[in-house]
């Protein structure tokens, strides 16, 4: 006989790598567009947002980073990109990302966050600037938030990382 309490427990969902793919395509969907804010709201509210500066850098915290922004950086970077008069953005980027080669690296014991592998190019076009191209390996954590998902670290590993780069403004 089933008890009340196995009627009312939920089969928990366990995210599909295809789920995971949708997701992460989002992200960059939002960036693409620059929907900052809504990208914003993908983040946890203990999420990290790491680009290394250094090929295999372990550590944020032993090197200087392009970008190590916590949830609090990263809301101050949203609010000077939504900004009319950002300098270093007039006139506004043009950007396309392009993300393949999804794989599960990791799922936590409890099923709750995912580590996810990718590999992206994006390019970065200003009228009166030089087109710009990056490309590299991504690694998000993910973390179940309900029946969705939040980002709770998202790590970028430019090939080129370092060089030396005029005004990333850009999030990877």
């Amino acid at each position: 006989m089933t008890t009340a309490i196995q009627r009312k427990t939920e089969p928990r969902k366990d995210f599909t790598l295809e789920d995971l793919r949708d997701f992460i395509e989002n992200e960059a969907e939002l960036l693409d567009e620059q929907r900052f804010d809504d990208w914003l709201a993908l983040y946890a509210e203990d999420a990290v947002y790491w680009a290394p500066a250094k090929r295999d850098q372990q550590s944020p915290l032993t090197h200087v980073s392009l970008f190590y922004d916590e949830r609090q950086t990263m809301a101050t970077r949203v609010a000077r990109l939504n900004h009319p008069m950002i300098h270093c953005q007039s006139p506004k980027s043009a950007c396309v990302r392009v993300l393949s080669n999804f794989r599960l690296e990791r799922l936590s014991s409890d099923g709750n966050e995912y580590v996810v592998k990718s590999k992206f190019i994006m390019l970065e076009d200003r009228p009166g600037a030089d087109r710009r191209y990056f490309g590299g390996r991504y690694q998000h954590t993910l973390r179940r938030k309900g029946e969705g998902l939040e980002i709770v670290m998202k790590r970028v590993d430019i090939t080129n990382c370092d060089q030396s780069f005029p005004a990333l403004t850009q999030p990877f």
